[in-house]
């Protein structure tokens, strides 16, 4: 990223956090629809950046965005996914190296939320990562391609404490695994793997089962 734009991120944060880095995430592109899946319920995902105002080539980048997603079959459910969080189910999941454990008031589940933010003009979601925490920030572009404009806004926010590990998950579709200290664990995209590693340089990789 250019150093102009990683200026306006640390510009975005909240007084007092220090910037560090911005590792971008989002929905799993590879990730199973349905109950095996990591597609947040709408209700569960953050409406962001209500104020913006349309750019040129909005309406034209919706159109083809939702052609795309139609043709790929890449809907998010918006009520299948798995809430479970029983820990008797927990075994289970991880010999099977599932995407998803944790309810959705889970440490797992709330990061899943606020990486599929909706939004009526297009978003690009960042985890920007300060000394002490991951502080989610939603950034305007252009929904048909282009630059970012400028437009910001916060959102959730975790202690850097609060994930345990990392994982490769796929590295043909850039997505990773963060696990988290309740025990819960969920699959995003990300940066490619070298980037990646330069914020969790420790990531076990797809061969090894989750902790």
């Amino acid at each position: 990223m250019r150093p102009e734009l990683e200026q306006r991120f640390a510009a975005a944060l909240p007084e007092g956090e220090r910037y560090v880095g911005i590792p971008p995430v989002g929905r799993s592109m590879n990730s199973p629809s349905g109950k095996e899946g990591c597609d947040a319920p709408q209700a569960e995902r953050p409406v962001v950046l209500s104020d913006a105002a349309p750019v040129r080539g909005d309406r034209r980048g919706k159109l083809g965005a939702l052609l795309l997603r139609l043709g790929l079959n890449d809907l998010p459910s918006s009520s299948t996914a798995r809430t479970e969080n029983d820990p008797a189910l927990r075994r289970k999941r991880q010999q099977r190296k599932k995407p998803f454990f944790g309810g959705w008031d889970s440490l797992a589940g709330q990061w899943l939320a606020a990486a599929q933010p909706r939004s009526e003009v297009g978003v690009l979601t960042y985890a920007v990562l300060t000394e002490r925490t991951f502080q989610f920030v939603y950034a305007q572009v252009p929904r048909s391609g282009g630059e970012i404009t400028g437009v910001m806004e916060l959102g959730a926010s975790f202690d850097r404490s609060a994930i345990a590990w990392t994982r490769l998950h796929d590295k043909q579709f850039f997505d990773y695994m963060y696990g988290f200290t309740d025990g819960s664990w969920d699959v995003a995209s990300g940066p490619d793997e070298e980037y990646f590693r330069r914020f969790f340089p420790g990531a076990l990789t797809e061969k090894d089962p989750i902790p």
